[in-house]
């Protein structure tokens, strides 16, 4: 069976045993004549052996599909709650309030305020003495 055959290239044992023969860099190093592919062992259990092997593989492979279809649904699903979480903090429903609470919006306005008020200050920085030096001389 063609899947058979493909599943054996494809296993770790056989894998390796390609790896060890290629003479470049790439997969086109690989020899199909006597010396290359044709001279590794296969050895072929019976045709109706090699149909189970090869049922058994596409189950496994089809179990671990839905597995990973899971683990993006469950993902998804998790960061959508991330976002509601963070949308219900900052509109304040996330907790009870107290009326003597300043709203979230105006607290974030209130900050960026201060960053803006703060941001001039950070950019001023102190001339070293080359600089002093050179207002100092006549030549300028």
């Amino acid at each position: 069976m063609p899947e058979y055959i493909e599943a054996l290239l494809n296993s770790p044992t056989y894998s390796k045993k390609i790896d060890r023969m290629k003479t470049g860099i790439n997969d086109s190093g690989v020899n199909l004549t006597q010396k290359g592919l044709l001279k590794i062992e296969n050895p072929l259990p019976p045709i109706e052996q090699q149909r189970r092997t090869v049922q058994e593989i596409e189950s496994r492979l089809s179990v671990a599909d839905k597995i990973e279809e899971s683990i993006s649904q469950s993902l998804k699903q998790a960061e959508a709650l991330r976002q509601s979480i963070l949308k219900k903090a900052f509109s304040g429903k996330l907790v009870p309030q107290y009326p003597n609470d300043e709203p979230a919006e105006k607290l974030l306005e209130r900050i960026k305020a201060e960053k803006a008020a703060q941001a001039p200050l950070k950019s001023r920085r102190k001339p070293d003495s080359r600089t002093e030096a050179l207002k100092r001389s006549p030549l300028v």
